[in-house]
């Protein structure tokens, strides 16, 4: 059986320490660089990235575009901080252009030095949607700009690996063959006001000393959420999967820009760290409610806003809530009662923005003891509300 542990008092704890991404915010280029970034320029193929970003590459068929900005240029947008950003098409259905498969683009950044296995490190990443830029890339791509639908979507993942991958891999058609299973993906469509930057953070448990690391969207674009509407959604495909002229298609693009990347040993919230260790958080039931009741004491909310802070940095991830109970009066009432806590629990995550994708309840009674029931001790153990992950089943 997987230990739990049964957390009676909740502290926030730091934990930060030295950036792995070798240039995080794009700012150097390498010494042996061929001439000089151009400014506020789209790539027209990998080179530019290739050439001019030290840590950093992408592959055959993929234009990530290195934003540069100066005093001088009249550039739509700038950098979160510096002089540079990358931009990378997220979203772009092959029956909205002239592919054979959805075009996204990847990039491979390198780490300083490997990840330690069974270690735990915060992944950060600034970003910020560019509706205008995205209509104006492929505008330069068709030749016009009338018809070009920017959208936003999610997947926005990490794939990490020991080895370099080969620069002459061709992603567009492999990840319609062998696709790659991102370790960490931020399912949600990610919205930014006009100017704003967001920053998306997630956890990753080290299973592997790795070295590098892609991303982009690793999903076919049938499955990638998007602020989208269904029934707009199934128009625009139906009406695109209809015709081969361009001209008479709807041509939607998510294009994001991308600064400050950090992978970065982590030693925070215990709730998150034991969830990704142990895969099973146990509360004591008296923490959270008391005697026969199942509405949340005042002071649960310090344990669960932790929780649910774990569970947006891994949103990929789905627990359920059971709620358990000793042997001591009906089975009936126990199992009730177990069923009500779970509920109120879950209720609470979802208040606090929880998506309910990531959660389930059930109230389990006495059924399922982790000690038995012969002393006040043992008893106190089997009541509790014990929060599992189901990914891994």
């Amino acid at each position: 059986m997987v230990r739990s542990l049964v957390l009676l008092l909740l502290l926030p704890t730091a934990g930060l320490s030295q950036n792995y991404v070798v240039n995080g915010s794009f700012e150097r280029t390498p010494a042996n660089a061929r001439g000089t970034a151009p400014v506020c320029q789209f790539s027209g193929n990998p080179d530019m990235l290739n050439n001019f970003v030290d840590g950093w590459q992408t592959f055959v068929d993929m234009t990530p575009d290195l934003l540069v900005a100066d005093s001088t240029a009249d550039c739509p947008l700038h950098p979160r901080r510096g002089a540079r950003m990358v931009g990378l098409i997220m979203y772009h259905p092959a029956m909205d252009g002239v592919k054979n498969a959805d075009y996204h683009e990847l990039m491979q950044g390198t780490l300083a030095k490997p990840l330690e296995k069974g270690k735990t490190y915060r992944v950060r990443f600034w970003t910020r949607a560019a509706d205008s830029m995205g209509v104006r890339h492929l505008g330069e791509v068709y030749g016009r700009k009338q018809g070009i639908s920017p959208i936003h979507c999610g997947n926005f993942g990490f794939f990490f690996s020991q080895n370099k991958i080969n620069l002459n891999e061709n992603f567009i058609q492999s990840q319609s063959i062998f696709p790659l299973e991102p370790q960490l993906n931020w399912p949600g469509v990610v919205e930014t006001s006009d100017g704003e930057w967001r920053q998306i953070t997630l956890l990753l448990k080290a299973d592997q000393p790795y070295r590098y690391f892609l991303f982009g969207n690793f999903y076919f674009d049938a499955v990638t959420p998007t602020n989208q509407t269904l029934e707009e959604r199934s128009r625009i495909d139906a009406a695109n999967g209809a015709t081969q002229a361009p001209l008479d298609k709807t041509i939607r693009i998510a294009y994001y820009c991308f600064d400050d990347f950090v992978v970065e040993a982590w030693t925070g919230n215990d709730v998150a760290r034991t969830l990704l260790e142990q895969k099973n958080l146990s509360f004591e039931a008296e923490l959270l409610f008391d005697v026969d009741q199942s509405t949340l004491k005042p002071g649960a909310k310090t344990a669960l806003d932790q929780l649910a802070d774990a569970l947006k940095m891994m949103p990929d991830r789905r627990i359920e809530i059971g709620g358990h109970t000793d042997d001591t009066g009906d089975d009936t009432y126990n199992t009730q009662l177990s069923e009500r806590r779970a509920r109120a629990v879950y209720d609470y995550l979802l208040a606090k923005g929880i998506t309910g994708s990531q959660l389930s309840w059930q109230g389990y009674g006495e059924s399922q003891p982790i000690a038995v029931n012969d002393s006040p001790a043992s008893r106190q153990k089997n009541r509790r509300v014990e929060c599992r992950m189901m990914n891994d089943e």
